[in-house]
């Protein structure tokens, strides 16, 4: 979709709000290829070395997977591109999104994931939710969880919005920003 009367900064908030900002039909094979060697060498001014695996997914977002093996090595190098809480993977996609999108006209929407680290994120905050939830509605008192990115916050928020227990609410500012978890 192309939006005529917005620059190209405009687009990407609106990418981000998870709108198609381009036609996927239209994304050849070079382009993926271009994304895969982009992935790789970034990764090599880092002396990371891991497989790069790139596909258009769902709702014509570009994919980007990398992988390490089970050494030590790996173990190491998923660590530091995952980095605390997946802040140098946000970053990660952040950057490699800027650098893919640099002179395109339609902005290319991302993600980046690491020996799928999102999902088991997802599964753990999933399951945090919920045991927050039945502490919630045991001790009848609102629990704070610490601070998070606001990813995670809509994660949690989507898996407590079907518990008519409770009720979620997000809080503070920046950085501080957290869940708070309340009886109903």
């Amino acid at each position: 979709v192309y939006y005529p009367s917005v620059t190209k900064w405009s687009r990407h908030l609106l990418c981000s709000k998870r709108m198609v900002c381009y036609n996927a039909a239209s994304m050849g094979p070079q382009t993926i290829t271009e994304i895969k060697q982009l992935t790789e060498e970034l990764l090599g001014k880092v002396d990371i070395n891991a497989d790069v695996t790139v596909e258009v997914g769902e709702s014509a977002v570009v994919e980007v997977y990398i992988s390490f093996d089970e050494s030590e090595e790996g173990s190491a190098n998923r660590g530091i591109l995952i980095g605390r809480r997946g802040e140098t993977l946000r970053s990660l996609q952040l950057l490699l999104s800027l650098m893919v999108n640099q002179d395109k006209e339609d902005w290319v929407q991302m993600t980046v994931d690491v020996d799928d680290y999102r999902q088991r994120r997802e599964e753990q905050l999933v399951a945090l939710a919920n045991r927050i939830a039945e502490k919630v509605s045991d001790l009848q008192e609102p629990i704070a969880l610490s601070p998070m990115p606001s990813i995670d916050r809509r994660i949690v928020h989507m898996a407590l919005a079907e518990n008519d227990a409770v009720m979620s609410e997000s809080s503070g500012e920046g950085r501080d920003r957290k869940v708070v978890v309340s009886p109903a």
